[in-house]
């Protein structure tokens, strides 16, 4: 009865270890460019059903506007006719400038069939079907949020 390991034996498995290392490193950068991308859609659907309750809890009209140049979009809210710069995400209420809400790295705003902006009405409807694509800098797909009349959020 033999209990240890020739070295051949260990030479093979250190092999077998480093090839199946290797087939699996080649996938890290793509299961982590599909995390980011899924990241970021729950990003914005989540923020875009919270502008949505604020648009129906405070009886006001609210816009968020997607910047696809920068990858970022705002909030604003609609205060006496004037827009105003909304802070999403904080502990206080109300105006704010620097209120940019930005997407995971390396993930990219390809397109945003509304021109940019989706108006959310007191009632929590939108004006028209809205559809934000999102694409990952690995090219390893796309996903979208699509908002329907009613303001529903879903993503695909």
């Amino acid at each position: 009865m033999r209990l240890g390991l020739t070295v051949l034996e260990l030479l093979l498995a250190i092999t077998v270890l480093g090839i199946v290392s290797g087939i699996a490193s080649l996938r890290i950068p793509r299961v982590l460019a599909d995390a980011r991308l899924y990241s970021g859609v729950r990003q914005i659907a989540a923020d875009l059903h919270l502008v949505r309750m604020k648009a129906i809890a405070q009886n006001s009209r609210f816009r968020v506007t997607f910047r696809p140049r920068t990858n970022d979009y705002v909030v604003d809210k609609e205060e006496r006719g004037t827009w105003r710069r909304q802070l999403l995400h904080g502990h206080h209420a109300g105006p704010s400038a620097a209120a940019l809400l930005t997407l995971p790295s390396g993930v990219r705003i390809v397109a945003v069939n509304s021109g940019g902006d989706v108006v959310f009405l007191p009632r929590g409807y939108v004006d028209g079907g809205i559809t934000i694509t999102l694409r990952s800098d690995q090219g390893t797909g796309s996903k979208r949020v699509v908002i329907n009349l009613a303001g529903r959020v879903r993503i695909e």
